[in-house]
């Protein structure tokens, strides 16, 4: 497929030897640089899934069909040379804040629902960087970043709804 071309990598080699990948983030429509009015910033998505293998989509397994997400990958920029943790919450952490777990107090494992704990407070989210640059920023499906005080939510995080 000519389109996988233009997937951003790093060492083609080092993409194959990748043991346990996770997630895959498709972002689309490429970061454009300078000042952009509102109306002009690219629309940004990001779809993390969960046990979501590096052979679970049809770009690198032909036997797999995932048509909606070949249509969003044609369209915008395939990211997957990242490290993913082995639980949810620790590499939901890690991709919102750039940081690795152990510095986002999220290295223990997944969260679960009365854990009165969370993402440290003090780290600053995607969210938080897309609302700052005029983005109004929505997050859908699990959080499992804190969820026992207020300060922990998505709408404290730089989410506008969830």
């Amino acid at each position: 497929k000519q389109w996988y071309q233009r997937r951003v990598h790093g060492d083609t080699q080092q993409s194959h030897t990748v043991r346990s990948l996770k997630m895959i983030l498709i972002l689309l429509l490429s970061f454009l640089g300078g000042s952009l009015s509102q109306q002009d910033q690219p629309n940004i998505i990001l779809i993390m899934a969960d046990d979501l293998g590096f052979n679970d989509v049809s770009w690198h397994n032909e036997k797999v069909l995932t048509p909606n997400l070949d249509n969003l990958a044609r369209s915008g920029i395939i990211l997957e040379q990242h490290y993913s943790q082995s639980t949810c919450s620790p590499t939901r952490g890690a991709v919102l804040t750039g940081r690795y777990p152990i510095h986002t107090g999220l290295h223990p494992g997944a969260l679960l629902p009365l854990t009165p704990e969370g993402l440290i407070k003090d780290a600053v989210t995607l969210g938080d960087k897309l609302r700052a640059a005029n983005y109004s920023t929505h997050a859908i499906g699990k959080w499992h970043l804190g969820v026992c005080n207020r300060d922990y939510w998505p709408t404290s995080r730089g989410f506008d709804l969830f």
